[in-house]
């Protein structure tokens, strides 16, 4: 499975940014 627009990990840019959001209300919340 390889995607043209691959990014980090083969995420696409808006799966990344998804995921970057959760991340940071982890860390919020973690805080």
């Amino acid at each position: 499975h390889h995607r043209p627009h691959s990014s980090l990990d083969g995420l696409t840019p808006w799966e990344y940014h998804k995921r970057s959001e959760e991340d940071q209300t982890l860390n919020r919340a973690n805080l």
